[in-house]
């Protein structure tokens, strides 16, 4: 990929430099578009750095929505690319993918603190969510049109279960909805919990749970469409990660929106990729860093 990256860069010089169509979400806190916080989602930061060494080629901001950028790379448009993707081998057939960019908390169960501490779905390695969502007494929310693992999908795909999608944006505040007491639970990341909590007059004390049998961290990569364009930017993008893992500014920009709690959770598997960035890694769904106690 890489000599075939160079190649093509090589064949670009004579003429223009190519243009890169970064797509952006309204995601915060991984991409945060407008707000007080504006331009300092973990993924904006990150991409300014990625970008920034990469004098070669023209770049330029598209917003669309989720549905939507799953559909550009379904449709095969050219020379788009986007940060912060989840791997998955239906996703890979219709994009390439970069080395690993980022590590972070993986998906959980968030809700006011004590609120369901006692509730018989809890369990010392995390939240056993298919006892969760069938419990009549409460409601769960999740954001739909996104990547879910595999024990999540299954109880969305159950009948009579508690949980339901919502639309949750800086207009829709996932920690409001559990301090209103309109939901009980939401199946959030922790740092976007985190956003929505700041944002909150006065924050509200949230405990964050793992979900049994899905990972406590996720691996996030760069993913460009599978046209020559693409193929150079992503060799370009594999040669600049092992040298930015390095960077404590890179890791800072990684750990922006993330808790005491949960930087000491992921210490180890950022020291791990920090390795792992000098040599030649690819991450599978659900199993890109084994999961262990929290």
């Amino acid at each position: 990929m890489l000599l075939r990256g160079l190649f093509l860069l090589l064949a670009f010089g004579a003429q223009a430099k190519p243009q890169l169509n970064w797509l952006q979400t309204d995601w915060p806190p991984h991409q945060i578009i407008n707000g007080p916080y504006q331009g300092q989602g973990t993924f904006d930061l990150l991409h300014q750095q990625i970008t920034t060494l990469m004098p070669e080629f023209n770049h330029q901001s598209r917003l669309v929505s989720l549905a939507k950028l799953e559909q550009v790379f379904i449709d095969a448009e050219t020379a788009n690319c986007t940060v912060g993707t989840l791997y998955s081998e239906q996703r890979a057939g219709n994009r390439l993918f970069s080395r690993p960019m980022a590590v972070g908390p993986a998906l959980a169960v968030g809700f006011l603190a004590g609120r369901l501490s006692e509730h018989q779905a809890n369990q010392p390695d995390g939240v056993v969510i298919e006892k969760l969502t069938q419990d009549p007494a409460l409601t769960g929310v999740y954001q739909p049109n996104r990547f879910y693992p595999e024990p999540v999908l299954k109880v969305l795909q159950q009948a009579g279960s508690n949980l339901s999608s919502y639309s949750l944006s800086g207009d829709v505040n996932a920690a409001a909805l559990l301090l209103s007491g309109r939901v009980d639970y939401v199946v959030e990341y922790p740092e976007r919990m985190e956003y929505f909590n700041q944002l909150l007059p006065v924050a509200a004390t949230l405990e964050h749970r793992a979900i049994v049998n899905a990972n406590i961290a996720s691996v996030s990569h760069v993913t460009c469409t599978n046209d020559a364009v693409g193929q150079a930017a992503i060799a370009v993008i594999d040669r600049l990660l092992p040298e930015l893992w390095q960077q404590q500014s890179y890791i800072e920009a990684m750990q922006r929106w993330l808790d005491d709690s949960a930087r000491r959770r992921l210490s180890t598997d950022i020291n791990q990729l920090q390795q792992n960035a000098l040599m030649q890694f690819k991450s599978w769904p659900d199993n890109a860093i084994n999961a262990r106690d929290q």
